[in-house]
Protein backbone atom coordinates (compact mmCIF):
# COMPACT_ATOMS: atom_id res chain seq x y z
CA UNK A 1 0.00 0.00 0.00
CA UNK A 2 1.62 3.28 -1.26
CA UNK A 3 1.07 6.03 1.31
CA UNK A 4 1.22 9.45 1.25
CA UNK A 5 -0.66 12.55 3.09
CA UNK A 6 -4.12 11.79 0.80
CA UNK A 7 -4.72 8.63 1.97
CA UNK A 8 -3.25 8.50 5.20
CA UNK A 9 -5.73 8.93 7.66
CA UNK A 10 -7.09 5.33 5.34
CA UNK A 11 -3.60 3.41 6.53
CA UNK A 12 -3.63 4.55 9.63
CA UNK A 13 -6.75 3.14 10.52
CA UNK A 14 -5.86 -0.24 8.69
CA UNK A 15 -1.98 -0.39 10.40
CA UNK A 16 -3.64 -0.16 13.67
CA UNK A 17 -5.98 -2.88 13.08
CA UNK A 18 -3.66 -4.83 11.30
CA UNK A 19 -0.79 -4.86 13.57
CA UNK A 20 -3.19 -6.15 16.38
CA UNK A 21 -3.28 -9.60 14.93
CA UNK A 22 0.21 -9.56 12.98
CA UNK A 23 3.06 -11.80 14.69
CA UNK A 24 5.98 -9.41 13.03
CA UNK A 25 6.73 -6.58 11.52
CA UNK A 26 9.88 -5.91 8.93
CA UNK A 27 11.15 -2.41 8.45
CA UNK A 28 13.22 -0.84 5.57
CA UNK A 29 14.19 2.61 5.09
CA UNK A 30 15.44 5.52 2.36
CA UNK A 31 17.42 7.66 3.14
CA UNK A 32 18.98 11.25 1.48
CA UNK A 33 22.68 9.86 2.20
CA UNK A 34 24.73 7.54 4.67
CA UNK A 35 28.44 8.92 5.55
CA UNK A 36 29.43 12.82 4.79
CA UNK A 37 32.77 11.36 3.77
CA UNK A 38 34.91 8.94 3.47
CA UNK A 39 37.10 9.82 7.57
CA UNK A 40 33.18 9.38 8.54
CA UNK A 41 32.48 5.93 7.58
CA UNK A 42 32.69 2.60 9.96
CA UNK A 43 36.31 1.84 10.32
CA UNK A 44 38.17 -1.30 11.80
CA UNK A 45 39.56 1.50 14.40
CA UNK A 46 36.61 2.63 15.65
CA UNK A 47 35.71 2.40 19.29
CA UNK A 48 32.29 1.20 20.07
CA UNK A 49 31.57 4.40 21.13
CA UNK A 50 32.69 5.92 18.04
CA UNK A 51 30.89 3.68 16.03
CA UNK A 52 28.24 5.22 18.10
CA UNK A 53 29.11 8.95 16.89
CA UNK A 54 29.73 8.34 13.50
CA UNK A 55 26.48 6.76 13.14
CA UNK A 56 24.90 9.67 15.06
CA UNK A 57 26.10 12.27 13.03
CA UNK A 58 24.93 10.10 9.91
CA UNK A 59 21.29 10.39 11.14
CA UNK A 60 21.78 14.30 12.46
CA UNK A 61 23.18 15.14 9.11
CA UNK A 62 20.67 12.86 6.59
CA UNK A 63 16.66 13.02 6.21
CA UNK A 64 14.49 9.84 5.45
CA UNK A 65 12.07 10.28 2.59
CA UNK A 66 10.61 6.79 2.65
CA UNK A 67 9.69 4.03 5.32
CA UNK A 68 8.59 0.95 4.64
CA UNK A 69 6.55 -1.58 6.88
CA UNK A 70 5.12 -4.55 6.10
CA UNK A 71 3.33 -6.63 8.93
CA UNK A 72 3.12 -10.22 8.87
CA UNK A 73 0.11 -12.97 10.54
CA UNK A 74 0.16 -16.17 10.64
CA UNK A 75 -2.91 -17.80 9.43
CA UNK A 76 -4.26 -20.96 10.06
CA UNK A 77 -5.28 -22.84 6.35
CA UNK A 78 -7.78 -25.63 6.09
CA UNK A 79 -5.66 -29.18 5.81
CA UNK A 80 -6.00 -29.53 1.77
CA UNK A 81 -4.60 -25.93 1.49
CA UNK A 82 -0.69 -26.62 2.44
CA UNK A 83 0.90 -29.56 3.78
CA UNK A 84 1.93 -27.92 7.05
CA UNK A 85 -0.99 -26.15 8.00
CA UNK A 86 -0.80 -22.32 7.56
CA UNK A 87 1.93 -19.98 6.15
CA UNK A 88 2.30 -15.80 6.76
CA UNK A 89 -0.07 -13.44 5.06
CA UNK A 90 1.84 -9.98 3.88
CA UNK A 91 0.12 -6.84 4.22
CA UNK A 92 3.35 -4.22 3.39
CA UNK A 93 2.84 -0.41 3.46
CA UNK A 94 5.39 2.30 1.70
CA UNK A 95 4.91 5.43 3.51
CA UNK A 96 6.49 8.89 1.66
CA UNK A 97 7.30 10.97 4.46
CA UNK A 98 8.69 14.99 4.28
CA UNK A 99 9.07 17.12 7.31
CA UNK A 100 6.56 19.03 8.55
CA UNK A 101 6.47 22.49 7.14
CA UNK A 102 3.88 24.14 9.54
CA UNK A 103 2.12 23.84 13.05
CA UNK A 104 -1.18 26.33 13.26
CA UNK A 105 0.22 28.64 10.87
CA UNK A 106 3.43 28.77 12.59
CA UNK A 107 6.53 27.73 9.92
CA UNK A 108 8.54 25.13 10.94
CA UNK A 109 12.37 24.64 9.83
CA UNK A 110 14.06 21.24 9.24
CA UNK A 111 17.47 20.81 7.70
CA UNK A 112 18.99 17.83 6.69
CA UNK A 113 21.86 16.86 4.14
CA UNK A 114 21.44 15.50 0.65
CA UNK A 115 24.09 13.20 -1.22
CA UNK A 116 24.21 13.27 -5.34
CA UNK A 117 24.91 9.64 -5.29
CA UNK A 118 21.90 9.05 -2.95
CA UNK A 119 19.91 11.02 -4.84
CA UNK A 120 21.24 9.85 -8.24
CA UNK A 121 20.50 6.45 -6.96
CA UNK A 122 16.88 6.81 -6.01
CA UNK A 123 16.26 8.30 -9.27
CA UNK A 124 17.63 5.33 -10.82
CA UNK A 125 15.38 3.18 -8.98
CA UNK A 126 11.87 5.45 -10.59
CA UNK A 127 11.87 7.07 -6.95
CA UNK A 128 9.39 10.53 -7.39
CA UNK A 129 10.46 13.48 -5.85
CA UNK A 130 7.79 15.18 -6.56
CA UNK A 131 5.48 12.97 -4.86
CA UNK A 132 8.01 12.89 -1.63
CA UNK A 133 7.78 16.55 -1.26
CA UNK A 134 3.81 17.76 -2.15
CA UNK A 135 2.26 14.31 -0.89
CA UNK A 136 4.64 13.49 1.64
CA UNK A 137 3.41 12.51 5.09
CA UNK A 138 4.44 15.10 7.74
CA UNK A 139 6.13 14.09 10.64
CA UNK A 140 6.85 15.94 13.85
CA UNK A 141 8.64 13.30 16.85
CA UNK A 142 6.90 13.98 20.74
CA UNK A 143 9.74 16.39 21.80
CA UNK A 144 9.40 18.43 19.10
CA UNK A 145 5.61 18.55 19.86
CA UNK A 146 6.40 19.23 23.30
CA UNK A 147 8.22 22.31 22.49
CA UNK A 148 6.01 23.68 19.98
CA UNK A 149 3.62 23.34 22.54
CA UNK A 150 4.76 24.81 25.51
CA UNK A 151 5.78 27.96 23.16
CA UNK A 152 2.61 28.80 21.37
CA UNK A 153 0.68 28.22 24.98
CA UNK A 154 3.26 30.69 26.67
CA UNK A 155 2.60 32.56 23.95
CA UNK A 156 -1.70 32.84 24.43
CA UNK A 157 -1.26 32.99 28.31
CA UNK A 158 1.26 34.81 29.11
CA UNK A 159 2.13 38.00 28.97
CA UNK A 160 4.61 38.96 26.60
CA UNK A 161 7.58 42.01 26.35
CA UNK A 162 6.13 44.76 24.43
CA UNK A 163 7.55 44.37 20.56
CA UNK A 164 10.43 46.91 19.80
CA UNK A 165 8.91 48.95 17.00
CA UNK A 166 10.95 50.72 14.20
CA UNK A 167 10.24 54.01 13.29
CA UNK A 168 8.55 53.15 9.75
CA UNK A 169 6.14 51.70 11.72
CA UNK A 170 5.59 53.89 15.00
CA UNK A 171 2.64 55.54 12.72
CA UNK A 172 1.18 52.73 12.36
CA UNK A 173 1.03 51.38 16.05
CA UNK A 174 -0.36 54.99 16.87
CA UNK A 175 -3.60 55.01 14.57
CA UNK A 176 -4.27 51.40 15.98
CA UNK A 177 -4.08 52.65 19.52
CA UNK A 178 -6.61 55.59 18.36
CA UNK A 179 -8.59 52.85 16.41
CA UNK A 180 -8.78 50.60 19.57
CA UNK A 181 -9.90 53.48 22.09
CA UNK A 182 -12.35 54.77 19.66
CA UNK A 183 -13.45 50.82 19.20
CA UNK A 184 -13.77 50.13 23.62
CA UNK A 185 -15.76 53.60 23.82
CA UNK A 186 -18.17 52.32 20.97
CA UNK A 187 -21.08 50.93 22.49
CA UNK A 188 -23.21 48.52 20.37
CA UNK A 189 -20.07 47.47 18.28
CA UNK A 190 -18.66 44.05 19.11
CA UNK A 191 -15.92 43.60 16.04
CA UNK A 192 -13.12 45.73 14.56
CA UNK A 193 -11.79 44.33 11.61
CA UNK A 194 -8.12 45.20 10.98
CA UNK A 195 -6.08 45.19 7.86
CA UNK A 196 -2.28 44.96 7.74
CA UNK A 197 0.24 44.30 4.54
CA UNK A 198 2.97 41.72 6.09
CA UNK A 199 3.68 39.63 8.67
CA UNK A 200 5.46 42.28 10.80
CA UNK A 201 2.34 44.48 11.21
CA UNK A 202 0.48 41.08 11.89
CA UNK A 203 3.16 40.73 14.58
CA UNK A 204 2.66 44.10 16.03
CA UNK A 205 -1.41 43.79 16.14
CA UNK A 206 -1.60 40.98 18.50
CA UNK A 207 1.41 42.76 20.77
CA UNK A 208 -0.99 45.26 21.07
CA UNK A 209 -4.31 44.10 21.32
CA UNK A 210 -2.94 41.56 23.83
CA UNK A 211 -2.43 44.50 26.50
CA UNK A 212 -6.19 44.69 26.79
CA UNK A 213 -7.75 42.29 29.24
CA UNK A 214 -11.04 42.31 27.52
CA UNK A 215 -9.89 42.54 24.51
CA UNK A 216 -9.15 39.46 21.77
CA UNK A 217 -8.12 38.59 18.13
CA UNK A 218 -8.73 35.74 15.89
CA UNK A 219 -7.91 35.45 11.93
CA UNK A 220 -11.06 36.29 9.69
CA UNK A 221 -10.55 35.99 5.54
CA UNK A 222 -6.99 37.17 5.50
CA UNK A 223 -8.21 40.47 8.35
CA UNK A 224 -7.40 40.13 11.79
CA UNK A 225 -10.87 40.68 13.59
CA UNK A 226 -10.44 41.91 16.89
CA UNK A 227 -13.50 41.22 19.71
CA UNK A 228 -14.42 42.79 22.65
CA UNK A 229 -15.62 40.10 25.70
CA UNK A 230 -15.06 39.99 29.60
CA UNK A 231 -12.13 37.98 31.27
CA UNK A 232 -14.32 35.01 31.29
CA UNK A 233 -15.16 35.46 27.48
CA UNK A 234 -11.07 35.94 27.21
CA UNK A 235 -9.90 32.65 29.21
CA UNK A 236 -12.89 30.51 27.13
CA UNK A 237 -11.33 32.01 23.88
CA UNK A 238 -7.64 31.31 24.75
CA UNK A 239 -8.80 27.60 25.70
CA UNK A 240 -10.29 27.28 21.96
CA UNK A 241 -6.92 28.26 20.69
CA UNK A 242 -5.44 25.88 22.33
CA UNK A 243 -7.72 23.38 21.95
CA UNK A 244 -6.76 24.29 18.29
CA UNK A 245 -3.41 24.39 18.40
CA UNK A 246 -2.82 20.69 20.01
CA UNK A 247 -5.27 19.29 16.89
CA UNK A 248 -2.69 21.31 14.61
CA UNK A 249 -0.12 18.94 16.80
CA UNK A 250 -1.55 16.33 16.89
CA UNK A 251 -2.31 16.31 12.86
CA UNK A 252 1.83 17.75 12.34
CA UNK A 253 2.64 14.17 14.32
CA UNK A 254 1.06 12.44 10.97
CA UNK A 255 3.96 9.42 10.34
CA UNK A 256 4.91 9.65 14.06
CA UNK A 257 1.52 8.21 15.16
CA UNK A 258 2.08 4.98 12.67
CA UNK A 259 5.55 4.69 15.04
CA UNK A 260 4.19 5.61 18.29
CA UNK A 261 1.54 2.27 17.48
CA UNK A 262 4.60 0.18 16.23
CA UNK A 263 6.26 0.83 19.50
CA UNK A 264 2.99 0.40 21.62
CA UNK A 265 2.29 -2.92 20.15
CA UNK A 266 5.83 -4.51 21.70
CA UNK A 267 6.10 -7.20 18.73
CA UNK A 268 9.48 -8.25 16.79
CA UNK A 269 10.33 -6.06 14.61
CA UNK A 270 12.89 -7.48 11.30
CA UNK A 271 15.34 -5.49 9.76
CA UNK A 272 18.11 -6.63 7.55
CA UNK A 273 21.67 -4.34 8.58
CA UNK A 274 18.85 -2.17 10.83
CA UNK A 275 21.19 -0.56 13.26
CA UNK A 276 21.51 2.43 11.33
CA UNK A 277 17.33 2.69 10.37
CA UNK A 278 16.26 1.48 14.07
CA UNK A 279 18.58 4.92 14.86
CA UNK A 280 16.74 6.95 11.98
CA UNK A 281 13.14 5.71 13.36
CA UNK A 282 14.32 6.62 16.73
CA UNK A 283 15.77 9.96 15.89
CA UNK A 284 13.14 11.01 13.38
CA UNK A 285 9.49 9.52 14.64
CA UNK A 286 10.64 9.27 18.56
CA UNK A 287 12.54 12.05 20.44
CA UNK A 288 16.41 12.88 20.03
CA UNK A 289 19.14 10.52 20.38
CA UNK A 290 21.21 10.12 23.59
CA UNK A 291 24.30 11.70 22.95
CA UNK A 292 26.26 8.10 24.38
CA UNK A 293 25.80 4.59 23.39
CA UNK A 294 24.92 3.20 26.37
CA UNK A 295 22.34 6.01 26.82
CA UNK A 296 20.59 5.20 23.25
CA UNK A 297 20.98 1.03 24.77
CA UNK A 298 19.10 2.04 28.15
CA UNK A 299 16.20 4.14 25.96
CA UNK A 300 15.73 1.07 23.33
CA UNK A 301 14.18 -1.51 25.04
CA UNK A 302 11.13 1.35 26.13
CA UNK A 303 10.92 2.08 22.03
CA UNK A 304 11.43 -0.99 19.83
CA UNK A 305 12.16 -3.99 22.79
CA UNK A 306 12.62 -6.83 20.04
CA UNK A 307 14.53 -6.58 17.17
CA UNK A 308 16.17 -9.06 15.07
CA UNK A 309 18.45 -8.48 12.05
CA UNK A 310 18.42 -11.23 9.13
CA UNK A 311 21.96 -9.61 8.21
CA UNK A 312 23.04 -10.97 11.70
CA UNK A 313 21.64 -14.32 11.01
CA UNK A 314 23.37 -14.75 7.70
CA UNK A 315 26.38 -13.69 9.10
CA UNK A 316 26.63 -15.53 12.05
CA UNK A 317 25.46 -18.68 10.62
CA UNK A 318 28.38 -20.26 9.13
CA UNK A 319 26.43 -23.19 6.80
CA UNK A 320 23.99 -20.07 5.48
CA UNK A 321 27.50 -18.06 4.80
CA UNK A 322 29.22 -20.38 3.21
CA UNK A 323 25.67 -21.79 0.76
CA UNK A 324 24.93 -18.21 -0.34
CA UNK A 325 28.50 -16.36 -0.67
CA UNK A 326 26.51 -13.13 0.41
CA UNK A 327 24.73 -11.63 3.04
CA UNK A 328 23.50 -8.39 0.42
CA UNK A 329 19.37 -8.66 1.02
CA UNK A 330 18.87 -7.40 -2.91
CA UNK A 331 20.97 -11.16 -3.81
CA UNK A 332 19.98 -13.47 -1.09
CA UNK A 333 16.40 -12.62 -1.43
CA UNK A 334 15.85 -13.85 -4.72
CA UNK A 335 18.07 -16.62 -4.14
CA UNK A 336 16.05 -17.83 -1.24
CA UNK A 337 12.52 -17.44 -2.96
CA UNK A 338 13.56 -19.67 -5.92
CA UNK A 339 14.73 -22.27 -3.09
CA UNK A 340 11.20 -22.10 -1.53
CA UNK A 341 9.77 -22.75 -4.96
CA UNK A 342 11.92 -25.22 -6.20
CA UNK A 343 10.99 -27.17 -2.78
CA UNK A 344 7.32 -26.03 -3.11
CA UNK A 345 7.28 -24.17 0.10
CA UNK A 346 6.82 -21.02 -1.55
CA UNK A 347 3.20 -20.98 -0.18
CA UNK A 348 4.16 -20.01 3.33
CA UNK A 349 4.13 -16.56 2.62
CA UNK A 350 1.53 -15.28 0.50
CA UNK A 351 -0.09 -11.35 0.38
CA UNK A 352 -3.12 -10.27 1.96
CA UNK A 353 -5.66 -9.51 -0.95
CA UNK A 354 -5.97 -5.74 -0.84
CA UNK A 355 -1.73 -5.97 -0.81
CA UNK A 356 -1.23 -8.21 -3.88
CA UNK A 357 -0.37 -5.14 -6.25
CA UNK A 358 2.19 -3.64 -3.50
CA UNK A 359 4.75 -6.62 -3.60
CA UNK A 360 5.18 -6.29 -7.69
CA UNK A 361 7.35 -2.96 -7.35
CA UNK A 362 11.02 -3.46 -7.18
CA UNK A 363 14.19 -3.34 -4.88
CA UNK A 364 14.83 -0.48 -3.34
CA UNK A 365 11.17 1.15 -2.63
CA UNK A 366 10.87 0.54 1.18
CA UNK A 367 7.63 -1.03 1.32
CA UNK A 368 8.56 -3.66 -0.80
CA UNK A 369 12.53 -4.20 0.52
CA UNK A 370 10.78 -4.05 4.23
CA UNK A 371 8.48 -6.85 2.42
CA UNK A 372 11.53 -9.14 1.00
CA UNK A 373 13.04 -8.52 4.57
CA UNK A 374 10.37 -10.17 6.19
CA UNK A 375 9.79 -12.84 3.64
CA UNK A 376 14.03 -13.13 3.83
CA UNK A 377 13.67 -13.58 7.81
CA UNK A 378 11.11 -16.47 7.54
CA UNK A 379 12.64 -18.18 4.23
CA UNK A 380 15.83 -18.13 6.76
CA UNK A 381 14.27 -20.08 9.85
CA UNK A 382 12.88 -22.66 7.33
CA UNK A 383 16.29 -23.18 5.98
CA UNK A 384 17.81 -24.03 9.15
CA UNK A 385 15.13 -26.52 9.94
CA UNK A 386 15.68 -25.97 13.68
CA UNK A 387 12.51 -23.92 14.65
CA UNK A 388 8.82 -24.48 13.99
CA UNK A 389 7.56 -22.04 11.78
CA UNK A 390 4.49 -21.15 13.76
CA UNK A 391 3.16 -17.67 14.85
CA UNK A 392 3.92 -18.96 18.68
CA UNK A 393 7.36 -19.73 17.19
CA UNK A 394 8.17 -16.32 15.94
CA UNK A 395 6.85 -14.08 18.47
CA UNK A 396 8.89 -16.30 21.35
CA UNK A 397 12.00 -14.56 22.38
CA UNK A 398 12.79 -17.91 23.91
CA UNK A 399 12.63 -19.41 19.83
CA UNK A 400 15.17 -17.17 18.57
CA UNK A 401 17.24 -15.89 21.57
CA UNK A 402 19.96 -15.89 19.83
CA UNK A 403 18.78 -13.56 17.28
CA UNK A 404 17.22 -10.67 19.44
CA UNK A 405 18.35 -7.72 19.78
CA UNK A 406 21.52 -8.41 17.86
CA UNK A 407 22.19 -5.78 15.43
CA UNK A 408 25.16 -6.16 12.66
CA UNK A 409 28.10 -3.88 13.05
CA UNK A 410 30.10 -3.68 9.59
CA UNK A 411 33.55 -3.89 9.79
CA UNK A 412 33.31 -3.73 14.18
CA UNK A 413 35.54 -6.14 16.67
CA UNK A 414 32.41 -8.25 17.01
CA UNK A 415 29.79 -9.30 14.48
CA UNK A 416 26.77 -7.88 16.34
CA UNK A 417 26.22 -4.99 18.64
CA UNK A 418 23.55 -6.06 21.43
CA UNK A 419 22.90 -2.50 23.08
CA UNK A 420 21.21 -3.81 26.87
CA UNK A 421 24.14 -5.04 27.17
CA UNK A 422 27.57 -3.59 28.04
CA UNK A 423 30.43 -5.07 26.08
CA UNK A 424 34.04 -5.20 27.20
CA UNK A 425 37.26 -3.72 26.12
CA UNK A 426 37.41 -1.33 24.34
CA UNK A 427 41.21 -0.82 24.14
CA UNK A 428 42.65 0.44 20.75
CA UNK A 429 45.14 -1.66 20.98
CA UNK A 430 43.21 -4.70 21.48
CA UNK A 431 41.25 -3.43 18.38
CA UNK A 432 44.54 -3.73 16.28
CA UNK A 433 45.60 -7.18 17.20
CA UNK A 434 42.14 -8.26 16.92
CA UNK A 435 42.06 -6.76 13.15
CA UNK A 436 45.69 -8.37 12.99
CA UNK A 437 43.79 -12.16 14.17
CA UNK A 438 41.38 -11.71 11.46
CA UNK A 439 43.80 -11.47 8.55
CA UNK A 440 46.06 -13.91 9.88
CA UNK A 441 42.69 -16.27 10.30
CA UNK A 442 41.82 -15.11 6.46
CA UNK A 443 45.78 -15.03 5.16
CA UNK A 444 45.60 -12.29 3.88
CA UNK A 445 49.28 -11.26 4.01
CA UNK A 446 49.27 -7.57 3.47
CA UNK A 447 46.45 -7.03 6.23
CA UNK A 448 48.46 -8.90 8.55
CA UNK A 449 51.79 -7.04 7.18
CA UNK A 450 49.86 -3.60 8.08
CA UNK A 451 47.75 -4.89 11.30
CA UNK A 452 51.04 -6.39 12.79
CA UNK A 453 52.73 -2.71 12.26
CA UNK A 454 49.72 -0.55 13.80
CA UNK A 455 50.00 -3.39 16.47
CA UNK A 456 53.81 -2.86 17.09
CA UNK A 457 52.93 0.64 17.45
CA UNK A 458 50.56 0.19 20.03
CA UNK A 459 51.19 -2.31 22.78
CA UNK A 460 54.14 -2.78 24.30
CA UNK A 461 55.10 -6.15 25.05
CA UNK A 462 53.80 -6.55 28.64
CA UNK A 463 50.29 -5.65 26.82
CA UNK A 464 51.08 -8.31 24.44
CA UNK A 465 48.78 -11.33 25.58
CA UNK A 466 45.83 -9.07 26.75
CA UNK A 467 45.70 -7.31 23.56
CA UNK A 468 45.46 -10.20 21.54
CA UNK A 469 42.73 -12.32 22.95
CA UNK A 470 38.58 -11.02 23.85
CA UNK A 471 37.20 -11.27 27.23
CA UNK A 472 35.19 -14.12 25.28
CA UNK A 473 37.90 -16.55 24.43
CA UNK A 474 40.42 -16.35 21.75
CA UNK A 475 40.13 -13.82 18.79
CA UNK A 476 40.76 -16.83 16.50
CA UNK A 477 36.80 -17.85 16.85
CA UNK A 478 34.67 -18.53 14.71
CA UNK A 479 36.11 -15.19 12.60
CA UNK A 480 35.28 -15.96 8.80
CA UNK A 481 31.85 -14.57 9.08
CA UNK A 482 33.25 -11.25 10.15
CA UNK A 483 36.32 -11.19 7.16
CA UNK A 484 33.58 -11.50 4.97
CA UNK A 485 30.87 -8.87 6.30
CA UNK A 486 32.43 -5.79 4.22
CA UNK A 487 29.96 -4.33 3.06
CA UNK A 488 28.50 -1.35 5.05
CA UNK A 489 24.67 -0.19 3.63
CA UNK A 490 23.60 -3.76 1.89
Amino acid sequence: MDVTRGNFDQALAEFRLAISTCDFAAIDMEMTGLYEDRARQPSHLDTKDGRYSKLLQSVESYGVIQVGICLFSWVDSKPDELKDGGYYEARPFNFNVFPCTSVAGFPIEAHFGCKNTAFEFLARNSFDFNKWVYQGIPFLNADQADRIRADRVSLLTKRQPPMEVDDQHRQFVKDLEAALRKFMKTKGERHLRYGTANTYERKLVYDVVARHKTLGTRSRHGCIEIFKGTRKAMARNVAQKIHALNASIDDARGFCQIIDILSAARKPVVGHNMLLDVMHAYSKFYKPLPATRTGFGRNLSRFLPILIDTKYIIESTPAIKARYCTSNLDEIAPMLERETMRSHTHGLIRNHPQFTRDVTHTMHEAGFDAYMTGATFIRLLNLEGELDLSAASVSSELVLYRYINRLYVALGDELYWNLTEDSTNESRAWRVANNHARAMARGDTLAVDSATSLSDDSCSADEDDQCSSSADGSVFDDLAPELDALSLSQ
